[in-house]
């Protein structure tokens, strides 16, 4: 089934660019699980889902190809990054030793504003574990981690943590993870915060690299597991276009 659309289904946001808003849109839907890997994405569907031209698109493709999470392949199309055992393997292993240097550098750095926000987004990663709404919990999660990434103050390493980040196409198995997992997380993300809060540098640095390598192979032996019995995908006809331009927090 086409989907009917309106005027209103998009409506350009200033000043940030078309081009910014469509690798948005199709980042967030990739991470989402909202696309399959391995999906060819049509320039002609994009066109009609979203109601823009052919030109901004191809230029979001090539944005998304430098991000790594699609791959074009001339005379045949653009196509959603597949995610493997090894991409997901090198991904965590780095992220583990970046992410944490961050959390080194924050623990002299964060303010008060910051510490609160970090405190905040606890709180509701717990409220949404009572409630079972682990979708929630992984935005709550992500505003965590964000903060304190943001607040090492070291734009190079923010922005290669923020890519590393987006290159991991894995957020429908995170919700899994979350949902198997919620009581070491909300355990470890309670000890995290107590850490920022004492300005334990060296511990704070340690405990978040531990975070990340237990979620890592925990997700290692969630893909031997399932192996290719994943179909939770939707195809890309089913995405929603009166999501288009909402900005969503990165997992």
């Amino acid at each position: 089934m086409r989907l009917s659309l309106n005027k209103k289904v998009f409506i350009p946001i200033y000043p940030v660019s078309l081009v910014e808003q469509i690798v948005e849109f199709l980042t967030q839907a990739a991470i989402e699980g909202r696309v399959k890997e391995g999906t060819r994405l049509s320039e002609n569907e994009l066109q009609r889902i979203l109601g823009v031209s052919r030109s901004p698109i191809r230029e979001a493709f090539r944005v998304l190809e430098k991000k790594g999470l699609v791959t074009i392949i001339p005379r045949r199309g653009t196509f959603v990054q597949r995610m493997d055992e090894k991409r997901i393997e090198e991904n965590f292993t780095i992220r583990a030793w970046l992410e944490s240097l961050a959390a080194r550098l924050a623990t002299e750095r964060l303010n008060q504003k910051d510490l609160e926000n970090i405190g905040s987004s606890y709180s509701r990663m717990i409220q949404a574990v009572k409630k079972r709404n682990f979708r929630n919990y992984l935005r709550s999660h992500a505003e965590f981690h964000n903060t304190f990434v943001n607040a090492s103050k070291n734009d190079t390493l923010i922005k290669i943590v923020e890519n590393l980040r987006i290159r991991v196409i894995w957020h429908r198995f995170m919700v899994n993870y979350v949902r198997e997992n919620s009581e070491y997380g909300l355990q470890v993300h309670g000890e995290i915060l107590d850490l920022f809060r004492k300005k334990s540098a060296l511990q704070v640095e340690a405990l978040v690299k531990e975070h990340i390598l237990v979620a890592l192979n925990w997700f290692l032996e969630f893909l031997e597991s399932k192996g290719e019995e994943e179909t939770e995908h939707r195809d890309l006809k089913k995405i929603n276009p009166l999501n288009f331009g909402k900005e969503l927090p990165k997992i």
